[in-house]
């Protein structure tokens, strides 16, 4: 059997056709026709490295503490990798960076490039009678938005040039939209096609989600423009950078054709994708130790529902909470002091989104359809609201940055400094260290 949770980088909710956009995705919407819907997912972080935590644990990235890769990871916390390990399942993880993302965990089992197509085929192909779980982490979706590894001097570039058009001219914002757009078009047309064939005629069962959606301004608040990634997501709480697809699918029966109505949030795919494969969760406590580990209160603490018995009908949860990071408010901050790090958080209920920023001390309070206004609450609800979102922030981890050497290098030194970099001769020694700072203040290299 194999089992794959299918993250699509900056997939908005309503950029596929089953959940009423626009762009061309036949393949995605046969999967979400023959299995079960979430129409209202909700990412639990609002960028990739704490969202992905948060996918993997089933936990609110900041009580694992974990809000970039080289964060410690909590000594005996569970993840998806982890589980199926314990279930007998070979693991593959196929991300984008092999040499930081979930290597902190310690139980990420073989690591593939996402970049490289043929080598997430050879991940999908099962060899008769065994089982596998696949963690695919697909990113081509992210500005720049294009449809290859681009060297990593091109990839800033076109960031750079990108935003600057956006923050000098908003009216640019279409066409990166498109671009988007065509990016999502080949992920379904080209690639997720031939990843499910590579399977063969093993049983699959699949989660296909977002780690966060996507803005080309229209978050930024009034009087501002865009002038940083993290405006397009990251640091803007608002439903086009928090509402994600989340679709589960399965090649044997065991999901029904339907909806799940009512709030899903990104802790909940771990319990309900692992209670589908009939694999426990958490499953045992790993028993990792190591440089990337620290010991931490309630490393069992899971924060996600099993949702899975609610197919065709509601679900359990009330509400959708969102946290983001300082460092995506005002780059390049990474505290260590946990309510610093952890600044930023977001309540989404049927009617209106909170947003509670502890650090600075503002809140915010949307209508459903996303227009901020006065809304007349009663005083108690309010405080309410406050006071849970002020608990979250206090009760935050906080974490040291550990050093490069904590974590694995792939092929020779000279191949570690040169992978995904533009040509010898280039760059300058202090234009490599610039453009190293730029991804790294992004959460992409680390």
């Amino acid at each position: 059997m194999l089992v794959v949770l299918a993250v699509v980088d900056s997939l908005r909710a309503d950029a596929v056709g089953f959940g009423g956009g626009d762009v061309a995705t036949p393949t995605l919407d046969a999967l979400a026709n023959d299995g079960t819907v979430c129409p209202s997912a909700h990412a639990s972080a609002a960028w990739t490295v704490p969202s992905l935590v948060s996918l993997a644990t089933g936990t609110f990235p900041h009580r694992v503490g974990v809000g970039r890769w080289r964060h410690p990871f909590p000594a005996g916390r569970a993840t998806l990798q982890s589980a199926f390990a314990a279930a007998g399942f070979e693991v593959r993880t196929v991300v984008h960076n092999r040499r930081w993302s979930f290597a902190n965990t310690g139980a990420r089992g073989e690591v593939v490039d996402s970049q490289d197509p043929a080598a997430v085929r050879e991940a999908f192909s099962v060899p008769p009678g065994a089982d596998r779980f696949v963690l695919l982490h697909h990113w081509w979706t992210h500005l720049p938005y294009v449809n290859a590894a681009l060297p990593r001097k091109a990839w800033k570039g076109a960031c750079d040039a990108a935003l600057k058009e956006l923050g000098e001219d908003p009216s640019s914002a279409p066409r990166y939209r498109e671009a988007y757009h065509r990016t999502v078009e080949y992920f379904d047309a080209e690639l997720l096609p031939s990843y499910l064939e590579a399977a063969g005629g093993q049983d699959v069962l699949l989660a296909v989600t977002g780690d966060h959606g996507e803005n080309w301004g229209t978050s930024v608040p009034a009087g501002r423009t865009v002038g940083h990634m993290y405006d397009l997501h990251g640091r803007w709480l608002t439903d086009e950078t928090l509402h994600v697809p989340l679709v589960f699918w399965s090649s044997d029966g065991r999901v029904p054709a339907g909806r799940l109505g009512g709030f899903v949030r990104g802790v909940d795919v771990a319990p309900t994708l692992t209670a589908l494969a009939g694999v426990p969760w958490p499953g045992p406590a790993p028993s990792r130790t190591g440089p990337t580990h620290v010991e931490r209160d309630a490393p069992d603490r899971l924060d996600g529902r099993d949702l899975s018995a609610c197919f065709g009908g509601t679900s359990t949860v009330a509400d959708a909470l969102t946290v983001t990071t300082s460092n995506a408010v005002k780059p390049p901050k990474y505290p260590i002091h946990g309510p610093s790090m952890w600044r930023r958080f977001s309540l989404r209920t049927a009617e209106r989104r909170y947003v509670y920023d502890g650090v600075d001390g503002t809140r915010g309070v949307s209508d459903a359809a996303g227009l901020a206004r006065a809304l007349g609450l009663a005083r108690w609800t309010e405080r309410d609201v406050w006071a849970r979102l002020a608990a979250e922030q206090d009760g935050a981890a906080g974490s040291e940055t550990l050093p490069k050497s904590c974590f694995p290098k792939f092929g020779t030194e000279e191949d570690e400094e040169t992978i995904d970099a533009a040509p010898e001769g280039d760059l300058s020694d202090d234009e490599a260290a610039a453009l190293d700072e730029q991804m790294r203040l992004l959460g992409y290299l680390d």
